[in-house]
């Protein structure tokens, strides 16, 4: 019996977009009136995150950056777990070695980034990618207006932040616009020279990198005991590399139609895309008792 559902937002419970339809909100709360357990396990940041559940209001747990961070369901932070500060600076020196690539810090007091440019460039590229119906003249109108939103600040170098004993790196996140061709050297050199790292992506353009502590999957699973709930009553949603540790170690592991095809090597199942309600469908089936209950 399935007695936690946990989701991931970009590409899973969000659609193109970037928002919650009232499918998957009405599947949400149909659950949590039944007395399934729903949590968010997303690589957004708490601001980016929290506020768009709240707005649908949906009450749940949130585990924040790749597992970095746990939130209550009314937002307090329960744990932080960040990059060593040695660790960062070991980082930043392999990245100084690369061109074509852009890196941001992500921290207990917001995102710092050194390039806006580039930042839009980010964004437009992850919208573009999850929205292949989207021009990319509508996806960089869409990444200046959210970019402008962002709780970002922008600063010339990053060695005032790391040098900053109040802060927590919580993630580093980089992106290229050559993607697998650049990124996929950036992660053998990295895995190679720095210890104690987890990293993943969350497209086809980024990587994700986080304390070896801070994945999906560990924090999933603490959140469980917590609960009183075992690995065989769990079900896990998600879409890309950042959600593989979830999806191996949830029983009820589901990849969206439109996940990347490691992660559907992974999941034991497989749902509708994030475009057609995906998870109002995974959650449906799990509470009508014909789906996800051998």
């Amino acid at each position: 019996m399935i007695k936690l559902i946990v989701s991931d937002m970009d590409g899973t419970l969000l659609n193109e977009e970037m928002d919650i339809s009232q499918a998957n909100i009405s599947a949400i709360k149909r659950a949590q009136h039944q007395g399934i357990h729903f949590a968010i396990a997303t690589g957004r940041d708490f601001p980016l995150a929290f506020p768009l559940l709240e707005e649908n209001g949906i009450k749940c747990p949130l585990i924040a950056q790749n597992g970095a961070q746990l939130f209550d369901e009314n937002g307090k932070n329960m744990y932080n777990r960040g990059l060593e500060k040695s660790t960062v600076r070991s980082m930043l020196s392999v990245f100084s070695k690369y061109t074509d690539i852009h890196e941001e810090l992500m921290t207990n007091k917001g995102i710092f980034s050194d390039s806006k440019e580039q930042r839009l460039e980010m964004v437009t590229a992850m919208l573009y990618d999850m929205s292949p119906d989207t021009s990319i003249e509508e996806a960089q109108e869409k990444a200046a207006e959210w970019v402008d939103k962002m709780a970002i600040t922008f600063v010339d170098d990053y060695q005032e932040i790391v040098d900053d004993d109040s802060a927590i790196i919580l993630k580093v996140s980089v992106h290229s616009r050559k993607g697998r061709d650049v990124l996929g050297p950036l992660k053998a050199d990295l895995y190679r020279t720095v210890p104690r790292l987890a990293i993943t992506a969350s497209s086809k353009r980024n990587l994700e990198i986080n304390h070896e502590g801070a994945q999906k999957g560990i924090a999933v699973s603490q959140l469980a005991k917590q609960l009183g709930i075992k690995a065989d009553e769990v079900m896990a949603l998600g879409d890309n590399i950042n959600d593989l540790s979830m999806l191996k170690w949830a029983k009820y592991s589901v990849a969206m139609a439109n996940a990347e095809p490691e992660v559907k090597e992974v999941a034991r199942y497989e749902t509708s895309s994030n475009r057609q309600n995906g998870v109002a469908e995974a959650i449906s089936r799990v509470l009508s008792g014909k789906f996800y209950t051998d």
